[in-house]
């Protein structure tokens, strides 16, 4: 199922990349997520940074996707 307007709710924007397709992107915490359909059964997720790509993935549907990709985008917990 190709992503959509629908999809692009809570922050996602929705971008149609020139070589990748239609793509979801969000910024959170100095962080770039993108979401995009890989093969039409998953959608793959990447969080990076200025430098450096810091997690990617695949889940089954739209929202595992972005509700991953949010996830990894957090900070890290601060011990005390």
């Amino acid at each position: 199922m190709p992503l959509t307007e629908a999809d692009a709710t809570g922050g996602w924007t929705l971008h149609e990349h020139p070589t990748q397709g239609t793509m979801l992107t969000r910024q959170l915490n100095r962080r770039q997520l993108t979401v995009w359909e890989e093969d039409g059964r998953l959608f793959q997720f990447v969080v990076e940074n200025t430098t450096t790509t810091l997690k990617w993935g695949r889940r089954s549907t739209v929202a595992a996707a972005k509700l991953a990709a949010e996830k990894a985008a957090r900070p890290a917990p601060t011990a005390e």
